[in-house]
């Protein structure tokens, strides 16, 4: 009597675990396919809710980490983008300068740059490129269409000539994807500029996952107009690189606001600093501002998430 017993309660118990084991399964795979609802979870969170993932990895959607650095060059630009699998560079900030990004490079084994971009040709943007063309190798170099009678830039061309290199120029808009980066070079409009090098400046758009960067060169108030009346691309951007490092232009309210950076990276030096009412007008919409003064200014995104540090290479 007791046996049979035994017998129904184990018939029991083992139906309610069937039960709840087809239970288990049926609401797990819901929230694999299609997101925890309740929790306002994608998949892609839920996984890596459930997920220890690789150390020193981060992924988020399925989009790993990448690296974009502003190195302090002073009153200059000099940016490297990190892919997992490729590299590309915007600008190469002084002639002087060219060590302080090299040394980088040498400290993380950085050998080749898929992408060279030079936004234009001012002594603080194509300075280095001479530097950067003899130290690795370099894919593609791209520029825009117009030339300078700069020394820093006749140095630069006879480098290329020297190493049978030819540019790519860019004179309408250019569209590429960097391992699940989706990055747009929108070039000048015009074939003349009342300030011409700067206005000339090629302008990269980046988006990844679900963030997006700005790279304005030293773009000034008719190239800023062009870029708010264009229709290639939205103009609204998480991060932005301060166009002219921080100078203020007749338009710079109408143009900050339509970008509405979270954040904004001026490169600017000691002796030549941001004008106040740029940063007055960036800290009115809530940005949060970083200076490569402070030293070089690193990002890293996985798509979904930023984190911003400072004084990286001091």
């Amino acid at each position: 009597m007791i046996r049979g017993q035994t017998k129904k309660r184990y018939y029991r118990y083992v139906c309610m675990m069937l039960v709840m084991g087809s239970i288990f399964l049926e609401i797990n795979g819901c929230a694999v396919e299609g997101g925890y609802q309740g929790q306002g979870l994608s998949a892609g969170e839920a996984d890596m809710a459930g997920a220890e993932g690789d150390v020193g990895i981060k992924e988020t959607a399925g989009l790993p980490e990448i690296k974009i650095t502003f190195f302090d060059v002073g009153k200059g630009d000099a940016i490297l983008i990190e892919t997992t699998e490729h590299k590309m560079m915007i600008d190469t900030g002084y002639d002087d300068t060219a060590g302080v990004f090299l040394d980088s490079f040498s400290e993380q084994g950085i050998t080749k740059l898929d992408y060279l971009v030079l936004t234009h040709f001012d002594k603080d943007h194509v300075g280095g490129a001479d530097h950067v063309l003899e130290a690795v190798e370099v894919g593609e170099v791209l520029q825009p269409e117009y030339e300078s009678d700069s020394k820093q830039y006749e140095e630069y061309e006879e480098t290329m000539e020297t190493l049978g290199k030819t540019p790519v120029l860019v004179n309408e808009t250019m569209r590429m994807s960097l391992d699940g980066a989706e990055i747009l070079i929108y070039p000048p409009q015009q074939e003349a500029y009342e300030e011409e090098d700067n206005d000339f400046s090629l302008v990269v758009s980046m988006i990844y996952g679900e963030k997006s960067f700005l790279f304005a060169g030293d773009c000034e108030k008719e190239r800023l107009e062009e870029l708010m009346g264009q229709e290639e691309f939205d103009l609204s951007h998480n991060v932005l690189k301060v166009p002219h490092h921080g100078r203020k232009e007749k338009n710079s309210t109408e143009f900050f606001a339509a970008v509405s950076p979270d954040v904004a990276v001026i490169t600017c030096s000691e002796e030549k600093p941001a004008d106040e009412e740029v940063v007055e007008i960036l800290e009115g919409l809530g940005t949060n501002i970083y200076y490569s003064t402070d030293g070089t200014v690193a990002c890293f995104c996985d798509g979904e998430g930023l984190d911003v540090e400072t004084a990286v290479y001091k």
